[in-house]
């Protein structure tokens, strides 16, 4: 059967009815509504082909079409219109983004938050872990006679400020020296390449440092590695109430639970790896949990590395053209102060 274009004319108004309306459309309401040039019997025809072919589904006997994840992956490949960013959003991106953000953390956190408010879906952000990454710079702070912050950066701009408790004190002048001799051996070495092996090759070259290094350096190791742990931000959890489908509560609530489900979601918005934005739409997920939602991913990389993602979720009848427009301006802009920060 073949997919002319008056089907795809049909299917193109079907869903962007639904994205705006959530209500399943007979032929009747299509032709009051959209002026598709053939009568009501007609679109009846076309309809019933199109639900053949897997576009449509019926979701009552008496009830009109909705679109499957099907027709919703036609729509974002082929048929739907680009939109252009409101004057409103370009200013209010600029002005919530274009600051100097010195952590990358930061900087998607808040992007999050703003991607939500202009998108009224749940948005999230996946920080980077850092394991893979390598050091750029590292001191150890002290605050008070036993305990340590050190300020860990990496070349994909994280910044870690974790506290180490040092057992027994230490001077601050033994650990400047350490500091510094950390920064020498360790700088441009990814964290899975730090071995506690190093401990005695670099209490060998400081070794008047009244042993501060066997008690810094094992502490340090199991710090970093506490710290390749991801961590999830999410914003507009509750705009999920503004679709109708939703008023259900049970529906409602197997939403907010899946958002609870944070291994999930980690895994499924990591494996995005392709640099920009890609769509996966309900049964294209590979998580029970997910089947019945749509994520649009912003992935983002340096030298190569992903180093954290931006996330849209919500109903399969997502308004895909906005989402994936803001979602590009957004990414516009933090892949400019990625960039920035990167030089």
């Amino acid at each position: 059967m073949e997919l002319n274009d008056r089907k795809l004319k049909i299917l193109q108004a079907i869903i962007q009815d639904y994205i705006q309306t959530a209500e399943p459309i007979g032929s009747r309401t299509l032709t009051k509504r959209y002026d598709l040039g053939v009568s009501p019997a007609t679109i009846r025809n076309e309809m019933a082909d199109l639900e053949e072919l897997g576009f449509l589904m019926q979701p009552h006997t008496s009830a009109g079409r909705v679109p499957s994840d099907k027709a919703y992956r036609l729509y974002v490949d082929a048929l739907m219109t680009k939109t252009k960013n409101t004057n409103y959003q370009k200013t209010f991106i600029k002005a919530n983004l274009l600051k100097k953000f010195v952590e990358v953390e930061r900087l998607l956190q808040y992007s999050s938050k703003v991607l939500s408010e202009l998108t009224r879906y749940t948005s999230l952000a996946l920080t980077p872990q850092i394991k893979g990454n390598k050091l750029k710079f590292l001191q150890l702070v002290p605050i008070d006679s036993e305990n340590l912050v050190a300020i860990i950066v990496t070349d994909t701009g994280v910044i870690k400020k974790p506290l180490l408790k040092i057992t027994g004190g230490f001077d601050e002048a033994s650990i400047q020296k350490v500091s510094n001799l950390l920064n020498e051996k360790l700088a441009g070495l990814s964290i899975m390449d730090i071995e506690s092996q190093l401990i005695q090759e670099l209490n060998n070259e400081i070794y008047k440092c009244n042993n501060i290094i066997e008690k810094v350096v094992p502490e340090l190791f199991q710090t970093l590695e506490r710290l390749d742990d991801f961590e999830l931000f999410l914003n507009g959890t509750t705009n999920i109430f503004n679709f109708p489908e939703f008023s259900d509560i049970f529906k409602a609530k197997s939403f907010l639970s899946m958002l609870e489900e944070k291994e999930v979601i980690k895994n499924l918005v990591s494996t995005s790896d392709n640099e920009g934005i890609t769509i996966s739409i309900g049964n294209e997920n590979c998580y029970s949990e997910v089947k019945e939602y749509s994520l649009v991913t912003a992935t983002f990389k340096i030298s190569g590395s992903s180093i954290g993602w931006l996330s849209v979720i919500g109903p399969t009848r997502m308004d895909y053209a906005n989402v994936i427009n803001i979602m590009g301006q957004i990414s516009k802009h933090i892949n400019q102060l990625l960039k920035k920060g990167n030089e």
